[in-house]
């Protein structure tokens, strides 16, 4: 017998709720509410091994910090997982629009700063596999009938993952959560985004790609990417929070104090306390000024070679041409301020 929650507040624009044992509610500010009832999005939402992802900040150690809107890998996952299925999108693409990431470690990037080797990508992608045959969800796609795994590879399916800077769910769900969140966006603007939304030329075919119908919307939008970025994703502060605190993570976990294991286990808020427990009188020293001092100034602080430099580009599908457009050929302004952005953050690294 599943044991139901009600009510669940699951993150900073979401909560979940069980209308039955065979249907869940999710109510999101961003995107309204959707009843679910395939039997393997139920359980899969229902499952401890994603409801961890409740206690995971989206920001990492600046949201655990108080320093970031406290948006969880939860609705995020949740978040992308709606927008494919907006677009009717098949349910074995919901479902890995649902499990993209559930490897994430508890304080999320902060964990690349730790322990991934140079040129590694992400922790949590790198070690993905390795986490997920420690979870019941191999056997709980098995049981449904989707036993090949698919699901759990996204980078399969167009609609949740694209290179960069294409829209797809993962990347527009992220910027309009962390747009909102820190106010680059209204939360208006954040639904008429939702509503428009659109899968071209359908769901199905194997070149889909998530477009835009409002021109002016798409500029919108990436405009609120471009600032998001600049004053939270690349912004230097942030970056170094993130560095700092993976140091600390990265020494506690090689000298055995702290076993790797329970960045998988643990929320942000348990596994911050673990470390505290484990930490040496510096390590200690370094947790209080984390704690105390808040975002460091800018001033002086270099981009690393490694931190990404974002920006958005999305398809705009203007009914009046056979094919989608990138916004900077509709618009050449837009190629030439994301071109002028991208190469002032560059110009500040290492």
């Amino acid at each position: 017998m599943v044991s139901i929650v009600s009510s669940l507040d699951v993150g900073f624009f979401q909560t979940l709720e069980s209308v039955s044992e065979s249907t869940v509610l999710i109510r999101d500010e961003l995107y309204g509410d959707h009843t679910i009832s395939e039997p393997v999005l139920v359980e899969l939402l229902r499952s401890p091994t994603l409801l961890r992802l409740t206690g995971v900040y989206q920001y990492g150690v600046t949201g655990l910090l108080g320093l970031a809107p406290k948006v969880t890998r939860f609705e995020h996952s949740v978040g992308t997982f709606l927008l494919v299925r907006k677009v009717r999108a098949s349910v074995e693409e919901q479902v890995a629009a649902l499990l993209h990431d559930v490897s994430h470690t508890a304080l999320s990037h902060v964990a690349d700063w730790a322990l991934s080797k140079p040129g590694e990508g992400s922790f949590h992608e790198v070690h993905k596999a390795r986490y997920i045959r420690t979870t019941p969800l191999p056997q709980i796609l098995t049981k449904h009938g989707f036993g090949d795994l698919k699901a759990l590879n996204e980078e399969l399916y167009p609609l949740v993952e694209m290179p960069s800077p294409h829209l797809c769910a993962d990347r527009l769900d992220y910027s309009l959560r962390d747009a909102v969140g820190f106010e680059k966006l209204a939360l208006k603007d954040a639904q008429r985004v939702f509503a428009s939304l659109k899968a071209f030329p359908d769901a199905s075919s194997p070149r889909r790609l998530l477009v835009l119908e409002e021109e002016q919307l798409a500029l919108t939008l990436a405009r609120a990417y471009l600032a998001t970025d600049r004053d939270v994703w690349s912004n230097k502060a942030h970056i170094d929070l993130y560095r700092r605190t993976g140091q600390l993570i990265g020494e506690i976990i090689r000298r055995g104090g702290v076993k790797e294991d329970a960045l998988w286990s643990l929320s942000d808020q348990d596994f911050w306390e673990l470390l505290r427990s484990a930490a040496d009188p510096n390590g200690l020293e370094t947790m209080k000024r984390l704690e105390s001092e808040g975002l460091p100034k800018e001033d002086g602080l270099r981009l690393p070679q490694g931190a990404k430099v974002r920006t958005l580009d999305p398809d705009v599908w203007l009914r009046t041409t056979e094919e989608p457009l990138p916004l900077s050929t509709v618009r050449p302004e837009w190629g030439l301020e994301r071109q002028d952005y991208i190469l002032s953050r560059e110009a500040t690294r290492v």
